[in-house]
């Protein structure tokens, strides 16, 4: 055990958790000159004590010992196509900044959660990626295509649910895909019966859309989704309104997608705990900017969970850390 490395390792982690040594030394039950005496090396906790300070800062005792995490991140192979880059996105209304500096790269089979308290500027992003809002600084390429200069082949490898998105109420499930289909010029008829297993609802496909739970409406909101076989699903608080059965099926199909049809997904909800549930990695958005970018693995290594890296986040500037997609 190296007492000075162990002691600089404290003093990191103590700042990285907003702790001062008197916050520290009272949960531990000791003074604050003893905390001030193990980060300047001079004396060391004992093993007691050890394991509490591995409690209060979500590392192993062993890593306090070694003055150093372990902790590896998984390292993910850069040659998966790209299907998303953002780069350096600005937007303003007015003299209002919405969106600062924003910039990431989303690669084939990602599944990116993007989280932040309201006006974080999450839907503006959203929109200002699907060409909805136009862009004031930067650029936003899907599949390798300039959203400025060919928007029609960019969105052509997007499926997007924004909001609460209109469907025709009174005609059916299957007439609604149908419409969707003809728009563009999907001459595929066994894809829609495909969508329809999918997203389960063969047996009321039939009737009309008016008739259907909002869980329902939602499971078929998705198949219109992916009528043209994007490449990347974006989804804007997809489980807004579904009770908890309504939330697993939607989260069971969304792996499914991702899983078999290899589709990247990038979902935008308040739900931190979903969020968990599905994704591989978090955006944390704040006054329009990215405060970090991590990885869900190390969430779970450290016995965390999202809600207090969320928090931790909200309330300061992060590092920005790229795990299993990049920032550029």
């Amino acid at each position: 055990m190296n007492q000075e490395k162990m002691g600089k390792f404290i003093a990191q982690l103590r700042e990285e958790f907003g702790l001062t040594q008197k916050e520290v030394g009272n949960q531990l039950g000791v003074t604050d000159n003893s905390v001030s005496k193990w980060e300047r090396g001079i004396n060391a906790p004992d093993i007691s004590t050890l394991t509490d300070l591995a409690a209060i800062f979500h590392v192993t005792v062993q890593e306090l010992l070694n003055g150093e995490r372990s902790f590896q991140k998984k390292i993910v192979s850069k040659n998966r196509p790209k299907v998303l880059e953002v780069s350096h996105l600005s937007k303003s209304f007015g003299k209002r900044k919405i969106l600062d500096d924003v910039s990431f790269t989303i690669y084939e089979g990602d599944i990116i959660g993007l989280i932040g308290p309201n006006g974080a500027g999450k839907t503006t992003l959203i929109k200002t990626i699907l060409g909805l809002y136009k862009i004031n600084v930067g650029n936003v390429s899907i599949c390798g295509y300039d959203t400025k200069k060919a928007l029609e082949d960019a969105l052509s490898k997007c499926g997007s649910i924004i909001e609460n998105p209109d469907m025709y109420q009174n005609i059916s499930g299957r007439k609604n895909l149908q419409v969707t289909a003809l728009i563009n010029n999907i001459q595929d008829k066994d894809y829609i019966n495909r969508m329809v297993s999918f997203v389960k609802l063969e047996d009321r496909i039939d009737d009309k859309v008016k008739k259907y739970s909002l869980g329902m409406k939602q499971r078929l909101w998705l198949a219109n989704a992916l009528m043209k076989k994007p490449r990347l699903l974006i989804l804007d608080e997809p489980t807004n309104g579904l009770d908890p059965q309504g939330m697993k099926e939607l989260r069971e199909i969304l792996k499914k997608i991702n899983r078999e049809e290899n589709i990247s997904i990038l979902i935008s909800s308040h739900i931190l705990a979903e969020v968990e549930n599905i994704c591989d990695s978090i955006i944390i958005m704040d006054e329009g900017k990215i405060k970090s970018i991590f990885g869900i693995e190390e969430v779970k290594y450290k016995n965390m969970h999202l809600e207090d890296v969320y928090l931790r986040q909200v309330e300061k500037c992060g590092i920005h850390e790229d795990y299993s997609f990049d920032k550029k």
